[in-house]
């Protein structure tokens, strides 16, 4: 049986959190921040209806002085 998106979401936020806890445990500290930032995103897709979530990354919405 096909799982749901709950129970999808659910077992990445598990898994990352796991992959979190691996990295700090040996201080790949810029590793557990970008793990950390998957984690926050999957509670947000968690938490945010599928159709109104941005379909794809968009770059020209990016503040191009920030980020050259």
């Amino acid at each position: 049986m096909k799982a749901s998106r709950k129970e999808t979401v659910e077992y990445i936020a598990a898994m990352l959190q796991e992959l979190a806890a691996l990295a700090k445990s040996h201080k790949l500290t810029f590793l557990a921040y970008l793990v950390e930032m998957a984690f926050i995103e999957v509670n947000d897709a968690a938490r945010i209806n599928p159709s109104e979530r941005r379909a794809t990354f968009d770059p020209n919405t990016l503040n191009g002085s920030d980020h050259t």
